[in-house]
């Protein structure tokens, strides 16, 4: 219920910021663009509204995924069940447990050894360790000038990397920090640390990187590999890969237990929203030049599929997505013709496409279920319909005609994106998009029709 009501909150609070954005806005534009605008956000605001409900209903009806797998109770014993498993990105610090008499069970660090699921080849251990809390990334050392105590104990479930009775390599992972740990024998997990801290006196931000040290301690029994430990990077696979080379140094022929790489994520998703769609038709066409080209509200309509690549925690996606758009704008406007003439023109163009978006996302991580993201990207547009391509023309000596308003429009459009979006859960992302392109359906040399594209999207992941 809190989380349905931290959902609803961050609509309402983004309502206001759209009513704030555009008392401001519409002091500094013309009265046309703010009849436009003002209908732009009405369709926003009651998108937003709608788009909270459907949160909470994705959030409700979300389905358990349970999985077979192996928990091991402290008195060591096996225990065969399900695990709801959720293809955790951060170390889980509870698991909801299934038993074969269909008895549900929720176990954290204290209650259990630890579990096996042997569908994805995880195998998750208790500890009490110490955890490093400084940052390991430079801006959060810049904004976090204090905190309260650098380090903490608790018990955790530990993520096993590399397991091997001389050296294991263990993961425990938070939405801010990856903490390694490595265990040589039976002794107890030691910390790799790794941390940024911003030095009040010289102003700058300062990297510690002891953990070259602990590897190079670590491997100091096989030469070849101390001067690779003082230069590898605080990454997961290369520190996995050098205790790996460590074990074969150490215990040649032995094998090891490997924690698989982590696959590409992929998520399927439906896509629904409203786009705020302005053309400007410039060049030296005279039947089709003008400025007050109208601006028209469309629907979006399409399917998604979310690549979430699996270095640096998901933070990094690759989305695409396809879509059906319209484009409508209508004119009326009067030129002079021939010698003392006029020619009045009323035009009225809607044309379909279907269109396929590219983008790369970049999630910021966060310790809520809200997760801010920002989204570029092109798209490639395909036109499957005229709708409406008129152009009526009126003479003052009397005469009318009808004719095509673009003789053979053309059908392909290329455009730029850029967006900024919420993930709620990763069960639904929100986004405030723009898209541009500079040629669109004008097939002439002598007109370019610029279109400019503000558009809200909604998008339920499945």
């Amino acid at each position: 219920m809190e989380n349905d009501q931290s959902t609803l909150n961050e609509g309402f609070r983004l309502d206001l910021f759209l009513v704030q954005f555009k008392s401001t806005f519409l002091k500094y534009t013309s009265p046309f663009v703010i009849i436009m605008f003002t209908k732009f956000i009405h369709i926003m605001r009651e998108c937003l509204f709608i788009s909270s409900l459907l949160t909470i209903n994705v959030l409700v009806s979300g389905q358990a995924n349970f999985v077979k797998s192996v928990v091991i109770n402290n008195n060591g014993d096996s225990i065969y069940g399900n695990i709801d498993y959720r293809n955790w990105k951060n170390n889980p610090n509870t698991i909801n447990f299934m038993n074969a008499a269909n008895q549900k069970q929720t176990f954290d660090a204290s209650s259990i050894r630890g579990f096996y699921i042997p569908t994805t080849h995880e195998t998750y251990k208790n500890f009490t360790v110490e955890l490093d809390l400084l940052p390991d990334d430079q801006d959060k050392a810049l904004n976090k000038t204090f905190i309260d105590s650098p380090s903490d104990k608790k018990r955790v479930f530990l993520l096993q990397l590399v397991k091997h009775p001389a050296v294991s390599l263990y993961l425990f992972a938070t939405q801010g920090k990856d903490h390694f740990y490595y265990m040589k024998g039976n002794e107890e997990p030691v910390e790799l640390i790794h941390y940024y801290v911003y030095d009040e006196s010289s102003r700058q931000i300062r990297e510690d990187a002891k953990y070259k040290e602990q590897l190079s301690s670590l491997v100091a029994s096989c030469p070849s590999l101390v001067a690779k430990a003082r230069t590898i990077r605080f990454r997961k696979n290369e520190i996995q890969d050098i205790v790996l080379k460590c074990v074969q140094c150490i215990a040649p022929g032995s094998v090891a237990e490997i924690k698989k790489n982590d696959p590409v994520s992929f998520e399927f998703g439906i896509i629904a929203g409203v786009m705020l769609n302005q053309f400007d038709f410039t060049g030296t066409d005279p039947f089709l030049v003008d400025e007050n080209y109208s601006s028209t509200l469309s629907p979006i309509l399409g399917l998604s599929l979310d690549m979430g690549l699996s270095r640096n925690r998901n933070k990094w996606h690759i989305v695409n997505e396809l879509i059906y758009k319209i484009y409508k704008t209508d004119n009326g406007f009067t030129r002079p013709y021939g010698a003392g003439y006029t020619v009045t023109s009323d035009i009225d163009l809607s044309f379909s496409y279907l269109q396929l978006n590219t983008c790369v996302r970049y999630v910021f991580l966060s310790n809520g279920s809200l997760r801010p993201n920002i989204n570029f990207g092109i798209a490639n547009g395909l036109m499957i319909a005229e709708n409406k391509n008129n152009s009526h023309r009126s003479y003052s000596f009397g005469d009318q005609e009808e004719v095509k308003a673009i003789d053979g429009p053309r059908k392909y459009e290329f455009s730029i994106l850029a967006g900024l979006g919420l993930a709620i859960r990763n069960s639904v992302q929100l986004e405030l998009r723009y898209a541009a392109s500079s040629k669109s359906f004008s097939p002439y040399h002598t007109l370019d029709v610029n279109t400019m594209s503000f558009q809200f999207i909604f998008t339920c992941h499945f």
